[in-house]
């Protein structure tokens, strides 16, 4: 049994095993591709130490890039005497 969340209807679903359509294995992780209850649909769902590593180190530089791109902005107004 597996339980994930739908979203579509953003509800928690358990499912059953034979509702697995296919397992995929990459380097970085596993997708389980699981036929819905909920909405019928097939959701694709990621799971791997790797996989959410990746995820992890693509938010932290989103997060740098975002804080480095104010400072450039607060640079700028200071230069040309505009408030920030």
């Amino acid at each position: 049994m597996l339980l994930i969340t739908c979203p579509v209807t953003r509800t928690d679903e358990l499912v059953a095993d034979q509702r697995i359509r296919a397992i995929t294995n990459h380097p970085t992780h596993l997708a389980l591709h699981v036929a819905c209850p909920a909405c019928g649909g097939v959701h694709v769902y990621r799971t791997g130490r790797r996989w959410e590593q990746t995820r992890a180190r693509a938010t932290d530089r989103a997060a740098t890039a975002s804080a480095l791109a104010a400072a450039a902005t607060t640079a700028r107004a200071a230069q040309v005497d505009v408030p920030a």
